[in-house]
């Protein structure tokens, strides 16, 4: 982790494409008292799995790796043993929240209420459904987060988009094709006319945001860090071994903002096998180029594959331990600590001997 960076401890925001998008919500929920903002692309409430209905026996919720792949997206189809699940109810999952809170499981909601919001979902995206989306927009409304602060992005409506993150165009070198936006294919980065790094951004850092991206490479610096430091190595963990962090320059010596951007499934740097995407979403999803025009340290933690997650995605469905939606989960607290260790050197700049509690909320 670098050392050397000034960043706002009330600019912390959250963003995510498909497993790291439920992720992203789920890390805004939890740590609410943090995170004041989240982008969300292709992802669904929290706790999603724990409110689904087993079709068979209503009064029965349905396991949470069935809702997973059934429900909460449709990696295996949209049926339970022949049967449709219902899609989680916004209603549910606010209960869900208010009894995790009661328990002490994850901050007060109430400080996502005064909180920016960015939500997508293509229009062709057959991986995420519609009504999943629409439950998380209800969840945002029931927590509180008005219409000026809530952004539907509507996208490129000529251009309808797949599962992906679009991009404006994909000029940078990869080990895949382009893909179109009509397309759900590796590096799942998709050709649609915009960046959706551009306006979740654009949304969540409104005031002096600049209108045109500079090239990254020479305004700053994409580096490789220990993530392992941050968790107890387990096999369950689902965690790599190292994580990105992209730089600018500038926030070595001007305050900047912090952001968290957490990759999809099978967009795990460190993915094996014909279709692992390398370095595509942290270099070329479009974050960088903004980021560095608009004074914002990028932080890529990285998730990879373990028992029960094949496909290198970030746990919102239990894989990692029975805590994996609250603060104490692994994934969950790995992350916060690394956003900690970069605000507890501002609030050490700042000349606090030992950073309170308070150096890290807003």
């Amino acid at each position: 982790m670098p050392t050397d960076l000034r960043l706002d401890p009330a600019s912390v925001t959250v963003s995510g494409l498909s497993s790291g998008g439920f992720f992203a919500h789920q890390f805004h929920i939890a740590f609410s008292q943090t995170v004041a903002g989240a982008g969300i692309l292709a992802g669904g409430p929290y706790g999603c799995v724990e409110v689904i209905k087993n079709p068979f026996w209503p009064f029965w919720k349905l396991d949470r790796t069935s809702a997973a792949v059934v429900a909460c997206t449709h990696y295996f189809g949209d049926r339970y043993w022949g049967l449709r699940p219902n899609p989680p109810r916004a209603e549910d999952v606010r209960k869900l929240i208010e009894a995790a809170h009661q328990d002490g499981e994850i901050d007060d909601p109430a400080h996502v209420a005064d909180d920016r919001v960015w939500l997508f979902r293509g229009e062709l995206d057959a991986v995420v459904p519609a009504a999943v989306a629409g439950s998380l927009a209800d969840l945002y409304r029931l927590l509180g987060v008005d219409a000026g602060a809530l952004d539907i992005e509507p996208g490129n409506p000529p251009r309808p988009a797949n599962h992906g993150i679009p991009v404006k165009s994909f000029a940078a070198d990869s080990r895949f094709e382009r893909v179109d936006c009509a397309e759900h294919a590796p590096p799942f980065v998709i050709e649609c006319g915009f960046d959706a790094a551009e306006r979740l951004l654009r949304h969540l850092y409104p005031d002096g945001f600049v209108q045109d991206p500079v090239d990254p490479h020479d305004a700053g610096s994409l580096l490789a860090f220990d993530q392992a430091e941050f968790f107890q190595p387990s096999p369950s963990a689902g965690l790599s071994g190292a994580g990105y962090i992209y730089i600018p320059d500038v926030c070595r010596s001007e305050e900047c903002r912090l952001h968290v951007a957490f990759h999809g499934c099978r967009q795990n740097a460190d993915a094996r096998g014909d279709e692992r995407v390398h370095d595509d979403f942290v270099r070329d999803a479009g974050y960088n180029r903004w980021a560095a025009a608009n004074r914002i340290v990028v932080l890529y933690p990285q998730a990879t594959e373990a028992p029960g997650n094949p496909r290198g995605c970030w746990d919102f469905w239990g894989y990692s331990g029975d805590r994996w939606r609250t603060r104490n989960g692994v994934q969950m607290q790995a992350v916060r600590s690394m956003v900690e260790r970069l605000l507890e050197q501002q609030g050490q700049r700042q000349s606090s001997p030992e950073p309170s509690p308070s150096t890290f909320t807003r």
